[in-house]
């Protein structure tokens, strides 16, 4: 059986669905996007907070726009599309950083002059310190 293809003015429950599902997308990319980009000063917290971040909210878009109806599904629709989008940019890089970012530059050696400090909350005070000490030298 062949289709026709139409044109006309959208009506008030497509125009409500393609806001609705619009605004869900948008407000999930910017606090998702905010997330990511926050993820990096949370320290050992960073690797989980940004995988639960960047696998839990498409989940919960995509459970939501199963489980429910009306506008809400519609929400939650643009809610799955807005984390999926920002997942698919921000993996890659993620996955493979050789391609996508700078290698960190070697660490020196313990030798004559080079103090080493202590990782940690313990090393945090020396640290502080020694950043101080830079910082005036400059």
């Amino acid at each position: 059986m062949a289709q026709e293809i139409a044109f006309a003015a959208p009506r008030a429950e497509e125009m409500t669905k393609s806001v609705t599902g619009l605004a869900g997308a948008g407000i999930t990319g910017v606090v998702e996007g905010v997330i990511v980009k926050m993820a990096p000063q949370l320290g050992a917290l960073e690797v989980p907070f940004t995988w639960a971040a960047l696998l839990g909210v498409p989940a919960v878009g995509v459970a939501g726009a199963l489980f429910s109806r009306g506008m809400i599904g519609d929400l939650m629709q643009g809610v799955a599309a807005g984390g999926t989008a920002v997942a698919a940019f921000t993996l890659p890089a993620m996955l493979m950083p050789d391609f996508f970012g700078r290698r960190p530059q070697g660490q020196l050696g313990a030798g004559q002059g080079v103090k080493q400090l202590m990782s940690g909350p313990l090393g945090a005070p020396q640290r502080a310190q020694a950043r101080a000490a830079v910082t005036a030298e400059i």
